[in-house]
Formats: C-alpha cells, sequence, structure tokens
C-alpha cells in the first residue's frame, strides 16, 4: 500500500522561537510522555561538540517535570559521538529524517508509543515531515543559527520558506472564501 503525502503533513503542530520557548507544562498536561529533539541547530549550534549550561540545564528541568528525552540526528555518529554519548539520554544518530524507522526505534528504546511523543526540531523537511508521519505531535523552533549549516540544508531552508509562503497564501484565501 502506498503512502500519500499530505500537504499538512510539513506542518507542525506547533511553533516556538526557541526550545526554551516550547510550553512544555501544557505538553505534560496532555499527558505526552517523551521529548526527542534534533541536534544540530536545535539543541545545539552546527559544528560545535558540546551543549551549553542552559541547554543541559533545560533538559534536567524537562527530565524534572518527568518526560523521556531523546536526542534524534541525521549527524553521523562519529562528527558527534564525543560529546552526545556523554549525555545521559538516548540517541539515535544516522536518523535518515524524515524516514520514520528511527523514529520509531528510538521511541521502542524509550519505551513510548509515537502519540505520546514530541518532535521538536528546526526543520520542516526532516524534524516536522517525520514526526508527523511517524504520529508524534511536532514542534518546529527557529534554527540556533540560520546560515551556519550542512550545505544540503540550505536548500531546504529555500522550500521551507516556500512552503510557509504557500500556507499564508491558502489562510488567507480561506479567509476570503467563508
Amino acid at each position: 500500500m502506498t503512502r500519500r503525502l499530505v500537504p499538512w503533513a510539513f506542518f507542525p503542530d506547533e511553533e516556538a522561537s526557541s526550545i526554551f520557548e516550547v510550553d512544555y507544562g501544557s505538553l505534560q498536561e496532555s499527558e505526552k510522555e517523551a521529548v526527542l529533539f534534533d541536534l544540530d541547530n536545535t539543541i545545539a549550534r552546527w559544528g560545535e561538540d558540546d551543549l551549553s549550561e542552559k541547554v543541559i540545564g533545560l533538559l534536567d528541568e524537562i527530565v524534572g517535570l518527568g518526560f523521556k528525552v531523546g536526542i534524534l540526528t541525521n549527524s553521523k555518529k562519529k562528527k558527534v559521538k564525543s560529546f552526545v554519548e556523554s549525555l545521559p539520554y538516548p540517541c539515535q544518530f544516522n536518523a535518515q529524517k524524515p524516514r520514520r524507522k528511527n523514529f520509531f526505534s528510538l521511541l521502542d528504546r524509550m519505551e513510548v508509543e509515537p502519540s505520546r511523543a514530541v518532535m521538536v526540531g528546526d526543520q520542516l523537511l526532516t524534524d516536522v515531515l517525520g514526526a508527523n508521519r511517524a504520529g508524534l505531535y511536532s514542534i518546529r523552533v527557529e534554527p540556533i543559527e540560520r546560515g551556519r549549516e550542512f550545505s544540503f540544508t540550505a536548500v531546504n531552508r529555500l522550500i521551507e520558506d516556500l512552503l510557509f509562503s504557500l500556507r499564508d497564501l491558502f489562510r488567507i484565501i480561506k479567509r476570503f472564501k467563508y
């Protein structure tokens, strides 16, 4: 059976300016159990080999709220292994987002159903699309430093900008139609 890609699969359930602006309390109230984070440009600057103390503090706070935390990254293991493996959170390297397989793999290790999980990431075409396809609640945050990223990501950003423009246009048309 082939799966059809529907337009709304590209858009997040929620948006925030950064991981620090996400309302984790409301996620807790909605009975979510796990928060998965993208790595590059979501919780760490692309190319850096550690997390800031502020990010580590936030992750600790999220765990303190009762969430399980995981990291799902398309980065190769050898690139980020040195600092990610020192963290107390499960990590799925080379996730091949937006493919669903590794969302499920990480959630299986965490013993959490997709409907009880949240994915927080900075890209529509990888983090959001993959989360939506896998049945997770998706939150898109602004990249930490747009422009400082893997070269292929720049192409994704152009497509994202186009998708957001089309979404905004659709909303305007819908307002006039009804």
